[in-house]
């Protein structure tokens, strides 16, 4: 029987994998604003770092949303997002209005941090496709 525990745990994969799949399939099909957007960041290889950021995003999403070894997925996609919110978010870097704005979105996606490392701790729960 499915308790509350289990209807939550999909919920939160359903929640916190819709982000990276959205991101990984918008950057699939507009390889020029993945690449732009990557340029932006100062990053080298854009047009060979476009490939492995959607890969990440997609078949960890996937891991996390289907329960498949969703722990190893959600701790890929904790590791991903850190790093990115590094590099893309840097508060000190504006001033005023910027700055916070900056700063509240450094916080909700190490918000999506703690809970992808949640997910990890406890698993992905009874309704799930795989291990």
């Amino acid at each position: 029987m499915t308790d509350l525990s289990d209807l939550g745990l999909l919920a939160a994969r359903v929640f916190l994998s819709a982000v990276f799949l959205f991101s990984g399939i918008d950057k699939l099909t507009h390889r020029a604003d993945a690449i732009a957007e990557l340029e932006a960041l100062k990053l080298p290889q854009p047009a060979l770092l476009r490939p492995l950021v959607i890969v990440t995003q997609l078949i960890a999403g996937l891991m996390v949303l289907l329960g498949v070894y969703a722990q190893c997925g959600a701790l890929a996609l904790a590791a991903f997002t850190a790093l990115a919110t590094l590099i893309a978010h840097k508060p000190m870097q504006h001033q005023g209005a910027a700055r916070r704005m900056q700063f509240t979105i450094a916080l909700e996606h190490l918000a999506v941090v703690g809970g992808l490392l949640a997910l990890a701790i406890v698993g992905p729960g009874r309704l799930a496709v795989g291990p």
